[in-house]
């Protein structure tokens, strides 16, 4: 695919923008269909691309153009992200303008290191002065929102006058918390393998709620759970600098801290260990509550070999601890007694893993008011 795409790249950049966008579809046997949009984007263009990918589900965009009309770059722009189509800025290759809001439309952004995106402020034109657009600039502010680009991103884009331009680099995209795909040659550099900061934030504070509110459930390792949390700061703070970093991260925080409100920690400790071991990060939940060595039963066996159910072992012991020291005798016994029942039905999954999590998911929402992190309930009446 990427000789193709590179072949037809060439091409297009020989060819250099004209006076007008030229919106060529090239259909490429056994791969994703390539749409070339090069030159001025004008009156419209939108329409010509809606009628040039009517009936395509599987698109790349390439993008060579100095600009033009708001309006239409935002119509093709809308069609992009409805349609999940990838936009690509070509090394060298120009994108200033209009052309840039049609490029971070993409489910998918390539750029490279070389490419050159430019930003400025909408205007028009009157007696020969350039004039802010306030309309125009307030319409392009919604669309940006609507793409999901935050406040910075968005200032970032309007905020150069109407002769200059900001230019958009790789390292400066994922500071601003624009996801993409950096290419240099035939390699490709994911955003899993570089996030933005605004991804490094959302661990800043999985890190800090696992710290804080979940070592009662999960019983992690405290060190393991302490460095990933450190490295996360250290790294945001390295690409975005310490007051835009505390401005990602202050928001997410709070988020946090109305669903610990709202869902209980019990929860949200299961959530967050889930989330983060699902993108492969470590936890510090590195086995279930008891010594695999001498998992004996097909379900003690299920559980050690399923990471996914270790948090929840775990949880489900601390629980259980945290009833025995109920000093109500009565409530502690039925409890117990309780708990004994439950075990014998999740012991009756044997090595079915759905069921297995289906035991424990449904148990859980009769316990998820429980804080392990609170002390014990005194009533000896």
């Amino acid at each position: 695919m990427w000789r193709k795409l590179c072949f037809i790249l060439v091409v297009l950049c020989i060819a250099g923008p004209g006076s007008a966008a030229e919106i060529e579809l090239f259909n490429i046997p056994g791969e994703i269909a390539l749409v070339s949009i090069k030159g001025e984007i004008v009156d419209g263009d939108a329409d010509r691309f809606q009628d040039l990918v009517r009936g395509h589900t599987r698109i790349s965009v390439l993008l060579n153009s100095p600009g033009g009309l708001v309006r239409e770059a935002l119509g093709i722009g809308a069609q992009i992200r409805l349609n999940n189509y990838a936009t690509v800025v070509s090394p060298e290759g120009n994108c200033f303008s209009a052309c840039g809001l049609v490029w971070v439309a993409g489910s998918r952004r390539y750029m490279s290191a070389s490419s050159k995106i430019g930003f400025h402020a909408a205007y028009s034109k009157e007696n020969g002065e350039y004039i802010t657009s306030g309309v125009a600039n307030a319409e392009i502010g919604s669309y940006l929102t609507h793409l999901g680009l935050r406040i910075e991103a968005i200032r970032y884009f309007t905020l150069a006058g109407p002769k200059d331009f900001l230019l958009l680099t790789p390292q400066l995209a994922r500071a601003l918390g624009i996801e993409i795909f950096e290419q240099e040659g035939r390699h490709v550099t994911t955003p899993t393998q570089a996030p933005t900061v605004d991804t490094y934030a959302d661990r800043f504070v999985a890190y800090g709620v696992l710290r804080s509110r979940c070592e009662g459930f999960l019983q992690m390792d405290q060190h393991e759970v302490e460095r990933e949390h450190l490295k996360t700061i250290q790294v945001g703070q390295q690409l975005a600098g310490n007051t835009v970093w505390i401005g990602v991260w202050a928001p997410m925080l709070e988020e946090a801290k109305a669903g610990l409100l709202n869902k209980g920690p019990l929860t949200v400790c299961l959530e967050t260990e889930e989330h983060l071991r699902s993108v492969g990060l470590p936890t510090g939940v590195n086995g279930p509550s008891f010594d695999c060595q001498k998992a004996h039963t097909s379900t003690e066996n299920a559980l050690c070999s399923n990471p996914r159910l270790w948090a929840k072992d775990r949880a489900m012991n601390s629980i259980y601890l945290f009833i025995r020291g109920f000093s109500n005798t009565k409530r502690r016994k039925a409890l117990l007694e309780n708990q004994r029942l439950w075990l014998k039905t999740r012991d009756a999954c044997g090595p079915d893993v759905a069921c297995l999590h289906q035991s424990y998911d449904s148990r859980f929402q009769t316990m998820k008011d429980i804080d392990v992190s609170a002390p014990a309930i005194v009533n000896k009446h």
